[in-house]
């Protein structure tokens, strides 16, 4: 049966986010965030903003404008959302009941809360949507002007450790440590520019070392009571997984496993200042000197007494910027039917053997 909602319990429910880069914890994160009966994180999808332009100007929502957002939704989506969304008919089914209440930041809401965390918790007790969509570090003033009372928790992991982890697991196009140096830097120096009492740092080390007290520094920032369940994170992503098997391919089960092995296990400190036994001296000076300021903001390890390296390399400053800020504000100002397109031919290349 499909939840009706009252306008109020929508608009009472705030909306926020976590900012960071790849290889900082985010998904440990968001699995401690969904044990809390009143949050759902819900997977990585840019449907807020992506939708926004043809969507948020409807006053009057009509079934046809229902169904075309439904469409647009799940052809838009980057993840596997048969493991992490709700069934589309039962999505459809139920703006259709709520049809009469609908505005756009309504149906946003209702769409976050078909994400699969609501099949762990009922949706009436949820008060606090957090995103951890990664691409929206680089949106920040459409983000603040679509969600303009949004909190952002700025999830952060040491550079060096950073790069060696995006190497280990062989992410981004380019794996030069100066050039995922920038894609962190770029990234982190965006986030330092919100107002401070929008924003809560959160180390990924203090995330590990001192769990409890992180947990409870970020519900005090959400405005939530913390509820000790939240660290209760071994097994649950590998049981919710399991429970979803049957819809998904065994490969691709098996691949999602491997990947979150982190989320899997008991908290553990050994990947933490693993970039000693990984990085030169030489890189490491290059690398300090470049986000010396950024290490200080976050309190990392103090590196003022070392002699930072004057070495520039801005070859790989500027193929960060064209990878990151420059392809993915670009693509933001696409019409939604060339993005749609564009989704299209990717979802057909994907479904090519080779």
């Amino acid at each position: 049966m499909s939840t009706v909602y009252d306008a109020k319990s929508l608009d009472d429910i705030s909306i926020h986010f976590i900012l960071c880069t790849e290889r900082t914890g985010s998904s440990l994160l968001s699995l401690m965030l969904n044990l809390h009966p009143e949050i759902i994180s819900p997977s990585e999808e840019p449907f807020a903003l992506y939708l926004y332009p043809n969507y948020h100007k409807i006053v009057t929502w009509t079934d046809e404008d229902i169904s075309s957002y439904v469409d647009d939704f799940f052809l838009l989506a980057d993840k596997n959302m048969a493991l992490y969304f709700t069934q589309r008919a039962t999505f459809h089914s139920e703006l259709l009941a709520n049809k009469a209440l609908l505005t756009y930041e309504r149906i946003v809401k209702i769409s976050y809360l078909n994400f699969y965390e609501s099949d762990q918790k009922n949706k009436s007790t949820v008060r606090v949507i957090v995103d951890k969509q990664i691409k929206y570090v680089y949106h920040l003033t459409a983000i603040q002007q679509l969600f303009p009372s949004a909190k952002f928790l700025l999830l952060t992991r040491d550079v060096r450790d950073n790069i060696v982890s995006k190497s280990i697991r062989k992410l981004n196009w380019n794996k030069h440590p100066f050039f995922l140096t920038a894609i962190w830097k770029g990234a982190y120096s965006r986030m330092l520019t919100l107002p401070e009492n929008k924003r809560l740092i959160i180390k990924f080390e203090d995330l590990i070392r001192s769990t409890e007290t992180a947990l409870q520094k970020i519900c005090t920032f959400l405005s939530l009571d913390y509820d000790s369940k939240m660290k209760e994170t071994t097994g649950v992503f590998e049981k919710f997984v399991m429970s979803k098997k049957h819809l998904i391919e065994a490969d691709f089960t098996d691949k999602l496993l491997r990947f979150h092995t982190g989320i899997r296990t008991p908290l553990d400190e050994s990947k933490i200042g693993q970039y000693k036994a990984f990085l030169s001296e030489k890189d490491l000076r290059i690398i300090e000197g470049q986000c010396q300021n950024q290490l200080k903001s976050f309190s990392y390890e103090d590196i003022a007494e070392k002699k930072s390296s004057s070495i520039r390399f801005s070859a790989y400053q500027i193929l960060a910027f064209l990878y990151r800020p420059f392809l993915l504000k670009l693509y933001l100002q696409l019409p939604l039917g060339l993005k749609l397109k564009l989704k299209k031919r990717r979802n057909r290349r994907k479904s090519i053997p080779v």
